[in-house]
């Protein structure tokens, strides 16, 4: 009888191993997925640093009539002061570098300010190469009343990235 328990609990336990792995699967199907819809384009525009902001800081940004200008140095994980999109509209151009050889892209997610703070804006989450060349992504179809940030982040810990961007159809928060 205790033979057959065993045996059971490691049936049990082999079912359970493969259920974890098919729905692991799938999920990163999902993901990967997601990046091929979300990734950014090669551009011929060029990022043009307005005078007066500092190629070399860890973060900075400077917002014009167009929108906003942003460098970033050495950040992991960093999000942008708030502003406003009022067209509903935007398109943010970037180019970047990794720390290590291996590092492919870094990606740039919406955020919408919220009575108690920020939610996701589901679907906006866009993957740059880190490669050294522009490339720009168009994000439809955002409430030109509400409040949005970006957060730039790499999915590795202790790798940080280095680049620019130009927001175009952002403004300031008065």
């Amino acid at each position: 009888m205790k033979k057959a328990v065993k045996l059971l609990a490691l049936l049990l336990a082999a079912i359970l191993a493969v259920t974890m792995l098919t729905a692991c699967g799938d999920e990163v199907a999902t993901e990967e997925e997601e990046k091929k819809l979300q990734r950014a384009q090669a551009t011929d525009a060029a990022i043009t640093l307005p005078e007066g902001l500092d190629p070399e800081a860890r973060f900075a940004s400077q917002f014009n009539e167009a929108g906003a200008t942003i460098v970033f140095n050495g950040i992991n994980d960093y999000d942008t002061g708030y502003f406003t999109v009022p067209s509903g509209s935007m398109t943010i151009r970037a180019k970047a570098t990794g720390e290590a050889e291996g590092m492919k892209s870094f990606k740039v997610a919406v955020w919408k300010k919220v009575d108690n703070g920020a939610e996701y804006v589901a679907n906006t989450t866009i993957y740059y190469y880190t490669n050294g060349e522009v490339n720009t992504y168009t994000l439809e179809g955002l409430d030109p009343a509400a409040q949005y940030r970006l957060n730039l982040s790499y999915d590795a810990y202790r790798r940080r990235i280095f680049g620019q961007m130009q927001i175009d159809g952002v403004a300031a928060i008065a």
